[in-house]
């Protein structure tokens, strides 16, 4: 398995080293526009093998990402604290579109992995431009949301986040709906917890929004829970775990690239599970996909 990461920035580069640690690749080829960054990051990942899975860690252009299993793409202008994803459509699109294309010319046979933001309409672009069926166009999507939803539920409720069931759907934005009508914990309802509160729940919801801000102003950036976000959907790929996951694909229903369960393997993404969502949950929803969509209308504006 070939993993390309294509920007080695702190999210890229911290990508490559958990897909290191974790042994999910035989190769990983760390590529950015500053040529000695992408070393650096190489090196100090080469360096750890002695106590890491095997592995060929190298650096390189975008012809050394050629006969890639998946290409991850990071590259990007990264957000600052008190902006929305949105504006960095701007900024990415244009160079995004130019590495997708790279990508597909190079490794014609390979999963696209979106981490760029703004998430949705990058993903959705990398769809249009790559030619690649809809399944191998995948964006983190919520995944990364819902992983902060169940870790928040589980601080909360405590409970173990990893027997946490909820999922948040729609935009990797801030139109994110956080489902609560099917919450549960090990199959057992979350209102049915001697701890449960509505208010606590609520408040919670409003803390998974303004999380990526919240860390952005605090730390400068998000960095360990993108990378591992990302590397869980990465595993299911290349275990061909066939795992549920709110990752980010343009769907036809809609008519845009959104977040919602979907089962991952070898083969990519797909299907999409049905969701059973209450008629507010429907609401919240049909708003994250209206603003989706008047931001890739805003997107084929600037191309």
């Amino acid at each position: 398995m070939k993993i390309a990461i294509v920007g080695s920035g702190k999210v890229g580069a911290a990508i490559g080293y958990t897909a290191m640690l974790k042994g999910l690749a035989h190769e990983i080829v760390m590529v950015d526009a500053a040529r000695d960054k992408a070393r650096g990051e190489a090196l100090d990942m080469l360096q750890c093998l002695s106590f890491a899975p095997p592995a060929r860690i190298r650096h390189g252009e975008m012809a050394d990402t050629a006969g890639a299993d998946i290409v991850v793409i990071t590259a990007g202008i990264p957000r600052k604290a008190d902006e929305p994803r949105v504006l960095l459509l701007s900024r990415n699109a244009a160079l995004i579109a130019d590495l997708v294309r790279q990508a597909v010319h190079y490794s014609p046979n390979c999963i696209i992995f979106m981490v760029t933001n703004p998430l949705d309409v990058m993903t959705q672009l990398a769809y249009q431009v790559s030619g690649l069926p809809v399944g191998r166009v995948i964006g983190m999507g919520t995944v990364l949301d819902t992983a902060r939803y169940r870790s928040y539920l589980a601080a909360a409720f405590d409970a173990d986040a990893r027997d946490v069931d909820a999922y948040v759907v729609g935009e990797h934005g801030e139109t994110m709906v956080c489902l609560t009508s099917q919450v549960s914990v090990r199959g057992v309802a979350l209102t049915a917890l001697p701890a449960y509160d509505q208010a606590k729940l609520a408040a919670i919801i409003e803390d998974v929004v303004r999380a990526s801000s919240e860390v952005i102003a605090l730390k400068g950036g998000t960095v360990f829970a993108p990378a591992t976000a990302a590397c869980a959907v990465l595993e299911a790929i290349v275990r061909d775990s066939r795992a549920v996951l709110p990752v980010c694909t343009y769907n036809e229903q809609h008519g845009v690239a959104l977040s919602l369960p979907t089962v991952v393997g070898r083969h990519g993404a797909g299907p999409v599970l049905p969701l059973k969502l209450s008629a507010a949950e429907q609401e919240q929803l049909a708003a994250s996909v209206a603003n989706i969509k008047k931001y890739v209308k805003e997107m084929e504006n600037l191309l």
